[in-house]
């Protein structure tokens, strides 16, 4: 059985737009790992400049962290509409935009030194 939630269901729409926004995360969260796995691992056969087994860790990393605070964030917004509550500030764009803006200096670095 399933548990009862509190407050009254909301309009579908927003919260299939609110399941949409965590399904974008979640991709985001992937492509993130898709370019992290190769650079930290390495490419068999392939001699990758310095740095990319950082950048690779850095974008692994900022995968874990996207998909919990996706999720959080997601529910957060969820009950917040079951109670007519204003909807919570997202963390997200803060999180994704720091860390990408790290991973794009330390490739920055590695270009030029090379």
């Amino acid at each position: 059985m399933a548990r009862e939630e509190p407050g009254h269901e909301p309009d579908y729409r927003f919260s299939l737009a609110n399941e949409r926004t965590l399904l974008a995360w979640m991709q985001t969260a992937f492509g993130l790992l898709a370019l992290g796995l190769p650079l930290a691992g390495g490419v068999h056969g392939v001699r990758l400049p310095p740095w990319h087994h950082e950048i690779g860790l850095g974008a692994i990393a900022l995968s874990v962290m996207i998909v919990p605070a996706a999720y959080r964030n997601w529910r957060r917004a969820q009950l917040a509409m079951r109670l007519g509550l204003r909807l919570p500030r997202d963390p997200l764009p803060v999180i994704l935009a720091s860390g990408v803006g790290v991973l794009l200096a330390i490739t920055l670095v590695s270009v030029v030194t090379r």
